[in-house]
């Protein structure tokens, strides 16, 4: 089993159009994770497997009105805590993360609206990364899609920030089941060109950082030059489609857990009383399952088609069930 990623609200303070958890937000009714529910959650990852790490997400989790008994919860029964946060909070809240460090680490989600309009936002999450990143390992996450103005984004950054984090995580805005796919099959590509430059762009600046694919990339979207790049770049592909990456499963503020976002619309599950390991198989053969239905004809025509190490079993499951429905953007 790994470890679940603990939503701990459902409210945020930016309002990204990729966001992956975009269908979870609700404004009207914000919820947050109680303390009492938060240990017993942690009770039950420490009783059921070696996971070492606690990953705390929302929403925007440091908005959780606990937060920091939450880090210390976490900081008591486990030895790391990573943060996945778009940076905006108070001086008084870094000043709390500074005296944990280096226990806790932190994903900047920097491809957010006003980390790349708002210079003044800009300017406080740069200093907080800048900030953090003497302390701990940062990593920057970048989330975007073909049309994505890859140059707007470095711009945001300066050289000296690219040059001292620890890592980047790239990913692109998988679509949500029964909602409109972004992209089609055939532009693909376009997503495979998009990250060879990004990743030309961060090694401009960094050669060491640790640069990792999320899910939901395909093989088909590189071409051999442009794979062999990312292998010589020393880019890590957990694998490909929805099947590569290790996971578990997401558990909302309400204590309900669904697979992944893509298919958070279906079968989510009340985890409050249940053995995580059987929360984890259920949706795990909901997938196959989801998978061997809807699977892309011209996937098992391809080259790379499969599931061993530089395979590829197609593209994102809710991708691939909207298709089916004719649940497009064209």
């Amino acid at each position: 089993m790994f470890l679940p990623n603990i939503l701990i609200t459902n409210f945020c303070n930016q309002n990204c159009l990729f966001c992956f958890a975009r269908s979870e937000m609700n404004k009207r009714t914000k919820k947050e994770m109680s303390l009492k529910d938060f240990e017993t959650i942690l009770l039950k990852i420490k009783n059921n497997s070696k996971i070492r790490v606690v990953k705390l997400l929302g929403g925007e989790p440091t908005l959780h009105s606990h937060f920091k008994e939450i880090v210390d919860l976490s900081l008591k029964y486990f030895p790391k805590v990573q943060i996945f946060t778009n940076g905006i909070f108070s001086d008084t809240l870094i000043e709390f993360l500074i005296k944990k460090t280096p226990k806790i680490g932190f994903t900047f989600n920097i491809t957010t609206p006003d980390f790349l309009l708002n210079p003044q936002i800009n300017r406080l999450v740069l200093r907080r990364i800048e900030q953090l990143s003497k302390r701990t390992k940062v990593t920057l996450s970048l989330t975007y899609d073909m049309h994505t103005d890859i140059n707007l984004i470095f711009n945001a950054l300066k050289k000296e920030i690219l040059s001292q984090v620890a890592g980047f995580r790239l990913g692109f805005s998988n679509p949500i089941v029964d909602k409109k796919n972004n992209y089609l099959f055939e532009e693909l590509p376009k997503m495979g060109k998009k990250t060879f430059q990004i990743v030309n762009k961060i090694r401009g600046s960094n050669q060491k950082a640790r640069i990792s694919l999320n899910c939901g990339f395909t093989r088909c979207m590189f071409t051999n030059n442009q794979f062999n790049y990312l292998k010589k770049e020393k880019v890590i592909i957990p694998g490909f489609g929805c099947f590569g990456k290790e996971a578990s499963f997401d558990l909302q503020a309400d204590l309900n857990a669904f697979h992944c976002f893509p298919l958070s619309t279906k079968n989510k599950v009340l985890a409050k009383r249940k053995n995580f390991k059987k929360v984890y198989g259920y949706f795990l053969k909901k997938q196959f399952l989801y998978w061997n239905k809807f699977k892309q004809e011209a996937c098992l025509k391809c080259l790379f088609y499969g599931f061993e190490k530089n395979k590829c079993p197609g593209p994102c499951i809710a991708f691939l069930m909207n298709q089916s429905r004719n649940i497009s953007s064209q």
